[in-house]
């Protein structure tokens, strides 16, 4: 009984490892575990929310700290601050999708010129997973940024929130289904070739509705 107890309870990790371990060992394989998952994972999010509260900052002059020429130049702007906001966002997205492609990239030319299989395709899939299933991070900074009205304390925050989503570490199974980093990492479309398109609109949408409240705390805010 004891025994049958305990294959029933670990079945289905001997089971995982049987079936994906030649799949990791692959050249396919290693980039996505090292790069995608282990690598870019690891401070994607934490690059995000810098990007988010760098260009949240910009976006408000009349904060804590933003006065000064460039502030005064934006405020002379026959723009509204709505405007500013959603310009600004619309560009860290911009910037977050280029980082993630142009290195990435490379793998797939190195991984031809040696006899590699990285997929130009699958390479950009990742890339694009991780980028805009990551804007959640940048929208989450620019709305912190909007409530806190102070650019440190929202970097503390975030990363904390970061380091808080990573634990428990998971190296070899998969995040749950509904966690934000099982979209960045791919593993949905590496494992079974289908894209999260649930997760990755969830994640859209979470980051839309966040700038958009920003936007509005910032349109509110007097100077």
């Amino acid at each position: 009984m004891l025994w049958q107890k305990s294959w029933w309870e670990t079945r289905w990790g001997l089971l995982s490892c049987m079936v994906w371990l030649p799949l990791l060992s692959s050249h396919q394989g290693y980039v996505w575990s090292y790069w995608f998952k282990m690598g870019l994972l690891g401070m994607w999010p934490m690059y995000a929310v810098a990007q988010g509260a760098t260009f949240g900052s910009a976006s408000c002059p009349w904060m804590a700290g933003g006065h000064g020429a460039a502030g005064l130049f934006t405020l002379s702007l026959p723009v509204s601050r709505r405007r500013v906001l959603l310009t600004h966002a619309a560009l860290v997205g911009a910037e977050m999708v280029l980082v993630a492609l142009a290195p990435s990239l490379l793998f797939t030319i190195v991984s031809h010129l040696t006899g590699g299989d990285v997929p130009f395709g699958a390479t950009v899939i990742y890339a694009l997973l991780l980028s805009l299933g990551g804007m959640v991070f940048a929208s989450f900074s620019i709305l912190l940024t909007a409530v806190l009205n102070n650019q440190w304390k929202v970097l503390v925050i975030g990363i904390a929130v970061v380091f808080a989503l990573f634990f428990p570490i998971r190296l070899a199974e998969e995040f749950p289904w509904w966690h934000v980093y099982h979209v960045m990492s791919g593993e949905t479309y590496f494992r079974y070739g289908r894209i999260p398109w649930l997760g990755l609109f969830a994640s859209l949408g979470a980051s839309a509705l966040m700038t958009l409240v920003a936007a509005r705390i910032y349109e509110r805010r007097d100077y």
